[in-house]
């Protein structure tokens, strides 16, 4: 019966796994860090979607607009860089909320440290304890290794 747990858990974790890199593709293959940061499956997983979304795009709607119109990530053909996401941010490019509440668990002691700008939010962070804060602050420590997400 633990087994089978285990398992269940497993599948539920790698599901949504799965389901955040479908959400946030386009966002994730901008960025070659995002990418980088993913499994060899996962990151074929994400490419085939990107491509697939194109694709599809391209056959339905992107085929229909005038020449200059006709692409996935930019406005128009004066536009020089990727500007979907000005203003069309949460319809086209859906990007991750970095403000949200996290679990995580520090891997060792950090020590006083600041959630905020202002430098009225501390709090001290020690080895193997579990906290629930915003990934925005502690996004530095995520990357660099102290922290992990749980």
């Amino acid at each position: 019966m633990d087994l089978d747990r285990t398992l269940f858990l497993l599948r539920s974790y790698l599901r949504l796994r799965l389901q955040k890199i479908e959400k946030y593709m386009m966002h994730i293959s901008k960025s070659e860090d995002l990418l980088s940061r993913l499994s060899q499956q996962e990151q074929r997983f994400a490419k085939s979607c990107t491509e697939m979304m194109e694709k599809h795009l391209e056959q339905s709607v992107l085929s229909k607009l005038p020449y200059g119109y006709d692409s996935v990530t930019r406005q128009s053909l004066s536009s020089t860089e990727d500007d979907m996401g000005i203003p069309f941010d949460l319809i086209i490019i859906p990007e991750p909320q970095l403000d949200t509440f996290v679990f995580c668990k520090t891997k060792s002691d950090v020590g006083a440290f600041q959630l905020d700008d202002i430098g009225e939010e501390v709090v001290d962070l020690v080895a193997d304890d579990l906290y629930v804060l915003r990934y925005k602050s502690i996004k530095g420590l995520v990357e660099s290794g102290q922290i992990d997400l749980i």
